[in-house]
């Protein structure tokens, strides 16, 4: 699925009225007429969290929208927290725990810990992961719910491990997810994998040959990084299939809203400060998803974000894209990840 353009969507959503909420963003995409302008996440470090990965480098190279420094920026999240102050109290009730993820160089790679890419923790007794053609799959992400901050809900311990295969859609069900019954393909986990080893005291043996490297991945398993994990909230995120149902309203209506008291204001600048504030992207556990197309889940779709992966100088999904691995609550709470749907686009 690597798209040369973007599906861009032009939405706008609110957010809580204060930025200490923490990971307040949204994404407002637009479709674009020639080539696919250069992707620019504008979430703020104060409002939002930190931002990961080739979201944090695009912000920081596009400061605000490419104008100025620190009080422009913070200029534009007053316009946009203005925007969605009607709908404040709703977006704090959707407020989520989050596990910011940071990744780092691991120079020695180790069998159990949290990373993205290298050789996967597996105890003997057990079948490897493998695709439809009996090829061996690769690690994509192994974490040590141990090492995790509290996530209500989440298991405390054990390793929970995501494989992908190298073919053209890094293992994803996308060419089958179609109409009502996408998300159960997705959730087929033919080309990928999801394992949770409650334990892993059993004796590790070693993963196939060819596993510890591979082309056409969107990561190169033979350089392991490191995930550490930083504790955070975040209210649901622009792109999210569930916005209007959580906050009652429409963001365009609240857009025009704010523009019949403010008329000088352009409404493409305020639709892009309200996408930028909303911005849900970079890499996490839990908290809320993000897309650069449009989310697989319809309204009222129970499953929540279980992992997601965002592009950056070392993981790239196709064309800047960003992967999300969904659970049902329930299933997280009983730690049964075999109904895990997994998917990922690009522009």
């Amino acid at each position: 699925m690597k798209t040369g353009q973007a599906v861009l969507l032009s939405i706008a959503i609110v957010a809580a009225a204060a930025a200490a909420l923490g990971g307040v963003g949204y994404v407002a995409y637009r479709q674009l007429e020639g080539k696919v302008a250069q992707r620019s996440r504008a979430g703020q470090e104060n409002a939002a969290g930190p931002m990961h990965g080739a979201a944090g480098a695009d912000r920081q190279a596009a400061g605000d929208g490419g104008k100025g420094g620190g009080c422009a920026i913070q200029d534009h999240d007053a316009r946009a927290r203005a925007v969605l102050a009607p709908v404040a109290a709703a977006m704090q009730t959707s407020q989520r725990p989050v596990a910011r993820i940071e990744l780092s160089e691991l120079k020695t790679d180790a069998l159990r810990l949290s990373k993205v890419g290298g050789r996967a923790y597996w105890a003997a007794g057990r079948d490897y992961p493998r695709d439809p053609q009996g090829r061996p799959l690769f690690l994509l992400a192994q974490l040590d719910f141990a090492e995790l901050p509290v996530m209500p809900g989440y298991p405390q311990q054990g390793l929970l491990q995501f494989f992908v295969s190298a073919d053209d859609y890094y293992g994803a069900g996308l060419d089958r997810a179609h109409g009502e019954d996408r998300m159960q393909a997705l959730a087929e986990q033919r080309g990928f994998r999801v394992v949770y080893w409650p334990r892993t005291d059993a004796p590790a043996v070693a993963p196939p040959a060819g596993t510890a490297a591979g082309e056409g991945l969107p990561f190169d398993p033979a350089r392991p990084r490191r995930i550490r994990f930083v504790a955070d909230h975040e209210t649901i995120g622009g792109n999210d299939a569930g916005l209007e149902r959580a906050i009652g309203r429409d963001i365009d209506g609240l857009i025009a809203d704010y523009r019949k008291a403010h008329p000088e204001d352009e409404a493409e600048d305020v639709a892009d400060d309200v996408a930028a504030y909303l911005d849900r992207a970079g890499h996490k556990l839990g908290g809320y998803p993000d897309f650069t197309q449009s989310d697989p889940r319809a309204a009222g779709d129970e499953r929540v974000l279980l992992l997601q992966l965002d592009s950056d100088e070392d993981l790239m999904w196709g064309d800047s894209g960003i992967a999300n691995f969904f659970i049902d609550p329930d299933d997280l709470a009983r730690a049964d990840f075999s109904r895990v749907a997994y998917h990922w686009d690009c522009y």
